[in-house]
């Protein structure tokens, strides 16, 4: 299997919605741009600067935080333990009968004789199932934890910045004012200066959540949401929520059904099926795995296969079908095999038999045409727009619509003024504070 180009990668991540953080990324930084542009030109200097230091510095923390520590403690914790951070817990679920089935059939099947020598030592150990319990939820709460203080901390201090400039340039503003008081040259002083602007810029619910990169993340998001709400100055609390509820819906509810009714018009309007992955309609091998005699009938095969029969099937058969598994990803491989499968990785089986459909379906419809080649390249570049517009939709409705509909309601509510009230406020309480005794 040859390696992935980079634009094959980048797409295969942006599509991803529902599990990669990529999409999230890119929505994020094409948000923050506009967000930090409108409010700046819209609203104030100040405001403009605190989005910025907020919107980007968080995107930082929040995108980078997790994965970065994970990774730490991959390389020290684990590392301290002797345990491989490439093992899935989630293998070691029991069935109904409170076998371990899963980690025994992959202990046995694994064709990679490192990875065959460790699952068999953590079956063997109670002690050792426990370990790898115990390190990776001690991880996840590890870097969840440390990721959303972080957060906290630049929200804070994204706050202070703001009022420490407004209270020197209101320090310097009075100093400046007595100064031409004093000296008789007050009225001369404004009428130069009138240009001057100072304010018109572990149960399965937790394993789900533990698992998932995005889901991980909305505990995140959720913790931000909470401590800008609780930390939100006086009158910016119902544009912090109004903002928060566009960045939540357009991140986690709403990206996978834009998606789905993207590849509902493009099947329906276009007739070109874009429901498989990015990566697996790129791949050089592609349109021949596809003309493969067998293709229909190992569909068939697979989609009647129940559980642990689909185990043994996907781990004995090398055949188209399970060739582009591997490609899409459903299939899971070891980096820089010759395709073998990875023992110690969690194999949905679910996301296997659903991405079979797809391919079933996009058969189906290539089996009709001529030039079979040009159509599947015609699906490719469909799937890639789709993708691309999913961003765009997303990142449009929470850099440009929801900053724009933030500032009508501050006019409706604040006089026709668009500056934040909160830096409004504190402009007014830095004005009195020094103002001019003599």
């Amino acid at each position: 299997m040859s390696n992935l180009s980079i634009t094959t990668k980048i797409f295969q991540q942006l599509s991803d919605s529902s599990g990669s953080v990529v999409p999230i990324a890119a929505k994020d930084t094409l948000s923050n741009c506009a967000i930090t542009y409108i409010y700046d030109k819209k609203a104030s200097k100040e405001d403009g600067k605190e989005r910025a230091i907020e919107e980007f510095g968080t995107e930082v923390v929040w995108i980078g935080g997790i994965p970065l520590l994970k990774k730490l403690f991959d390389k020290t914790i684990y590392k301290f333990f002797k345990a491989d951070p490439d093992f899935d817990v989630r293998n070691l679920k029991k069935n109904a009968s409170g076998k371990l089935e899963r980690l025994e059939f992959l202990a046995k099947n694994a064709k990679d004789a490192a990875q065959k020598e460790t699952l068999e030592n953590i079956l063997k150990s109670k002690k050792l199932q426990n370990m790898y319990k115990g390190l990776y939820v001690s991880k996840f709460i590890t870097a969840t934890a440390a990721t959303l203080a972080a957060l906290s901390g630049l929200i804070i201090y994204k706050q202070k910045t703001t009022q420490k400039e407004l209270e020197q340039k209101f320090k310097q503003k009075a100093l400046i004012e007595n100064s031409a008081r004093k000296s008789g040259q007050f009225d001369k002083f404004f009428e130069k200066k009138n240009d001057v602007s100072f304010g018109n810029a572990l149960t399965t619910k937790m394993a789900d959540f533990m698992f998932n990169p995005v889901k991980n993340m909305s505990i995140l998001d959720a913790g931000i949401t909470t401590t800008r709400l609780a930390q939100a100055r006086k009158g910016e609390r119902l544009e912090i929520g109004f903002k928060e509820g566009f960045q939540i819906a357009f991140i986690y509810l709403l990206a996978k059904p834009i998606q789905k009714g993207l590849e509902a018009i493009s099947n329906g309007v276009f007739k070109k099926p874009i429901k498989v992955e990015y990566q697996l309609l790129s791949n050089e091998n592609f349109s021949k795995l596809m003309k493969a005699p067998d293709l229909k009938e190992s569909i068939k095969t697979l989609l009647s296969k129940k559980d642990d029969e689909l185990l043994d099937y996907i781990f004995n058969n090398d055949n188209a079908l399970t060739k582009m598994l591997k490609i899409s990803g459903e299939i899971p491989t070891i980096k820089k095999s010759d395709g073998i499968i990875d023992s110690l990785a969690h194999i949905e089986l679910d996301d296997i038999r659903e991405s079979t459909k797809n391919i079933s379906q996009l058969l189906e419809v290539t089996s009709t045409k001529i030039d079979k080649d040009q159509f599947l390249k015609q699906v490719k570049n469909f799937k890639a727009a789709s993708v691309v517009l999913n961003i765009l939709i997303g990142a449009g409705a929470i850099g440009i619509l929801q900053p724009m509909l933030n500032i009508v309601l501050r006019k409706k509510n604040n006089n026709g003024e668009t500056i934040n009230p909160a830096i409004k406020n504190m402009e007014q309480e830095m004005a009195q504070k020094f103002a001019f005794k003599g």
